[in-house]
């Protein structure tokens, strides 16, 4: 046998072992599509631990990894980890649109606060946040753990304003119905909040709302125009619950 025919064998035999080992896990029935972003390794071990808890679970895990991410060491350092426990996972970096409907639920772990803030302003310029709105608009589940930027945890000394922003962010994603893994960015004790009844607020109104408080409105208040831009300018956080 000449090699360019055991070449077309080899490559052959191949080809069927994938297929065969794509349909044992198509078997599966439950399916978790989950991105994978940035270049960060330190949050690696959490996020292995949450899709080791999902395969034990009986999900499928359908990857895809962003740009950034396929650049990075964590494409490679990911697929080996989950491969030494024992885990196997289908990789597909296609677009949700060139995707079929027929999964479960959406897995984003160690969501960057550019990635949260995109998502909560409607912005979908990247593969995690038009996941995020694939899901959205199927009525999908859609599960986000939080980069270490973002935890109330974490040791990085944000500004008091931004931590507040990055809180109402993820309240903003938290209402639109996904289930955001610590999101209480901000404690009560360090960053002052108040309520109002209200079902306009005005300018006047956020004008003598104290700079740096969180405030708390009803999902029904309506918010003037006026009031939107001295809410921006003063860095102003709004949770309408």
């Amino acid at each position: 046998m000449d090699s360019q025919r055991l070449s077309q064998l080899v490559d052959s035999l191949i080809d069927k072992v994938l297929a065969q080992r794509k349909q044992l896990l198509q078997m599966r029935s439950q399916i978790m599509r989950v991105v994978l972003s940035g270049e960060d390794l330190t949050t690696l071990p959490a996020t292995l631990d949450c899709l080791t808890a999902l395969d034990r679970s009986g999900y499928l895990l359908v990857l895809a990894f962003s740009h950034s991410a396929m650049q990075s060491s964590l494409h490679s350092t990911c697929l080996q980890e989950l491969a030494r426990r024992g885990i196997d996972v289908l990789s597909d970096n296609r677009e949700p649109q060139q995707q079929e409907a027929a999964y479960n639920g959406l897995y984003l772990p160690a969501l960057s606060s550019n990635s949260m803030s995109k998502i909560a302003l409607g912005i979908s310029d990247n593969l995690v946040c038009r996941w995020a709105f694939h899901a959205l608009g199927l009525n999908k589940s859609v599960i986000v753990t939080l980069n270490a930027e973002c935890r109330h945890d974490s040791t990085c000394s944000l500004p008091p304003a931004l931590r507040t922003r990055l809180a109402n962010y993820a309240s903003t994603l938290a209402s639109y119905g996904f289930t955001v893994i610590d999101q209480h960015l901000v404690s009560a004790k360090s960053t002052p909040s108040t309520r109002s009844s209200k079902q306009l607020l005005t300018l006047s109104d956020v004008r003598q709302h104290p700079q740096g408080q969180v405030l708390h409105i009803d999902c029904r208040t309506l918010i003037t125009p006026a009031a939107r831009d001295e809410i921006r300018d003063r860095c102003i956080a709004i949770v309408q619950s």
